[in-house]
C-alpha cells in the first residue's frame, strides 16, 4: 500500500511539474510570438543604426538658410541615399529612380521639384546636384540642351554637376565611354559656367567596390557622397572669394 502511495505522489509531483512547464514555456512563445530562437531585435536594430550613424557624414554643410538643394539622380544616389539619408540634412531633397536618365529627368524629376520648389518658397536659391548619365551615355548632347534651358529660364538655379562613376567589368558599359562622356560634360560646364565635381578622378585613386559592376558597397557611396560633399564646399568657398 505504502509502495501505492509513494509512485502515486511522484507521478503527481511530476503531473505538476510538466504543468508548471508547459506554462512557463507558452508564456515565452506567446511574448516572443512564437519565435524560440528569440533574437533581441531591438538590439539588432540599435546596432544597425548605430553603423549607418557612423557611416554618416556629420560635418554636412548648407550653403545658407534660404538654399535649397536637390540631388537628382539613378540607381546610385537611391543606393546612396540608404546609406547616408541625404534628406536628414536641412533644406536637402533627392529626386533619384532607378535606371532612369534624360526622358525622366525631364519628364518626371523636374515637375516634382518644381513642386517641391512652391512649397518652400522661403528658398530662394537652389542648388541642382546631379549625377545622370550611365544609363544613356549617347544621350550628353541632349542633356546639355537640357540644362541650358534649364539654368537660361531660371537664374536662380545653380547647376552642380557630378560625373559619371566608373563600373568594374559591367557588361554593356565600359569606362572608356563614362570618360568621353565625363570630358565633354566637365568642357560644358566651363562653356557654361557650371560648377562640375570629378567624382570619377577621385574614385579611381581611392579605389572603389562593386556589388554588381555598376552599384557600389556602402563603403564607396559614402565615399562619393563625401567627395560631392567636399566639391559642394569648394563650390561655396569659390563663390564666397568671388564677392570679395
Amino acid at each position: 500500500m505504502k509502495k501505492y502511495v509513494f509512485d502515486f505522489i511522484v507521478a503527481l509531483a511530476a503531473l505538476i511539474f510538466a504543468l508548471v512547464l508547459g506554462i512557463i514555456v507558452l508564456k515565452i512563445a506567446i511574448d516572443r510570438k512564437g519565435d524560440f530562437f528569440y533574437k533581441n531585435t531591438n538590439q539588432t536594430q540599435t546596432s544597425t543604426t548605430d553603423t549607418t550613424k557612423k557611416k554618416t557624414n556629420t560635418n554636412r554643410k548648407v550653403a545658407d538658410e534660404s538654399t535649397g538643394t536637390y540631388w537628382i539622380g539613378d540607381s546610385r544616389f537611391v543606393g546612396m541615399d540608404k546609406v547616408v539619408d541625404i534628406k536628414s540634412t536641412d533644406h536637402y531633397y533627392l529626386e533619384a529612380k532607378i535606371g532612369q536618365g534624360l526622358s525622366w529627368f525631364k519628364k518626371t524629376a523636374l515637375p516634382k521639384i518644381e513642386k517641391t520648389r512652391q512649397k518652400n518658397t522661403a528658398l530662394k536659391k537652389w542648388r541642382y546636384v546631379i549625377c545622370l548619365g550611365v544609363n544613356d551615355l549617347g544621350d550628353l548632347d541632349n542633356y546639355i540642351d537640357e540644362y541650358k534651358e534649364l539654368t537660361a529660364g531660371d537664374s536662380t538655379i545653380e547647376l552642380i554637376l557630378v560625373s559619371v562613376n566608373p563600373v568594374k567589368n559591367y557588361p554593356t558599359i565600359k569606362n572608356s565611354d563614362i570618360e568621353n562622356f565625363n570630358k565633354k560634360l566637365h568642357d560644358a560646364c566651363d562653356e557654361n559656367n557650371w560648377y562640375y565635381i570629378d567624382s570619377y578622378s577621385k574614385l579611381m585613386d581611392l579605389g572603389y567596390t562593386t556589388t554588381d559592376g555598376l552599384h557600389y558597397d556602402n563603403d564607396t557611396y559614402q565615399d562619393i557622397y563625401d567627395i560631392i560633399e567636399e566639391g559642394l564646399s569648394d563650390y561655396e568657398q569659390e563663390k564666397a572669394a568671388s564677392k570679395n
